[in-house]
Parts: structure tokens; C-alpha cells; sequence
């Protein structure tokens, strides 16, 4: 009986980490996206986009310390991906200020305080996020001309 107390103990420890993100996502943009089907795999870049884009908005990611850049990534692409984003561009690690942060992506009309109350997750949370990323949606090329 001992034996299976500790090996519930150890796989609770061990899975403990993968389970505890959460996401938030401060909305930019006034249009409406639909959602990615969850096949869709979407690129997760550090810098800016070559292609033409809308900004949707900002995803963050809450969690322990002990999150991978893979595991970061994943969140990013889930949220990104409920908003209906195509990729996401800036992505950042450790170290967030979600203001600050939002405020280099957003734009002049909108604020942290409007993103918050328009987007989606708990804003309750506790701590920084450990990962930031700008969600956007490419412009087809035949809506420019």
C-alpha cells in the first residue's frame, strides 16, 4: 500500500509542472477571427513578419519557472490559435511586464486596461508571465488592391 502512495505521489510531482499554464489574451483588434482547427500548427517567431498582417492581439502565458520554451510555445499556439491568429511574431520568455508588453504591440486607440476587459483568461493572476507573444492574421493578398 505504501508503494502506491509514493508512485501517486511521484507522478503527481512530475505532472504538477505540464498542468499549471494558463493564458491570457489582450485583444487589439476590432475584427472578428474564426478559430484554427487544431491541426493547425502555427509559427511561433521572435521577430517581425515579412508578409503583410493585422495585429489581433497580445497572448500571454502563466506558469512555474520550470516551463520549456516547447511547452511556452504550445500555450502561445493554443490561444493563438482560439482567436483565429495564423502566426504568432515577438515571442518573448521570462520576464514580462504584460503592460509594457502590450503597450510596444498595441496602438494608439487601444490600451492595457480596454485589452484586458475585451480579452479573454483570468487577469487575477499572480506573478509575471513567463512567455508573450503579438497573435496576428496575414492579409490576403487579394483584399490590397
Amino acid at each position: 500500500m505504501n508503494f502506491q502512495k509514493y508512485i501517486i505521489i511521484l507522478l503527481t510531482l512530475v505532472l504538477l509542472p505540464i498542468g499549471c499554464t494558463s493564458t491570457n489574451f489582450a485583444k487589439i483588434s476590432i475584427n472578428e477571427h474564426l478559430p484554427k482547427s487544431e491541426s493547425a500548427v502555427l509559427p511561433v517567431f521572435s521577430g517581425d513578419s515579412d508578409l503583410i498582417y493585422e495585429r489581433i492581439g497580445v497572448v500571454f502565458v502563466y506558469g512555474g519557472d520550470t516551463l520549456t520554451k516547447e511547452q511556452i510555445n504550445g500555450s502561445l499556439r493554443d490561444q493563438a490559435g482560439k482567436v483565429g491568429a495564423d502566426a504568432i511574431i515577438f515571442a518573448k520568455y521570462k520576464d514580462i511586464e504584460p503592460s509594457r508588453y502590450f503597450e510596444s504591440f498595441g496602438s494608439a486607440f487601444v490600451d492595457f486596461d480596454w485589452a484586458k476587459k475585451h480579452g479573454t483568461g483570468s487577469w487575477l493572476m499572480k506573478g509575471k508571465p513567463v512567455g508573450a507573444g503579438l497573435a496576428i492574421s496575414y492579409k490576403d493578398s487579394k483584399k490590397q488592391h
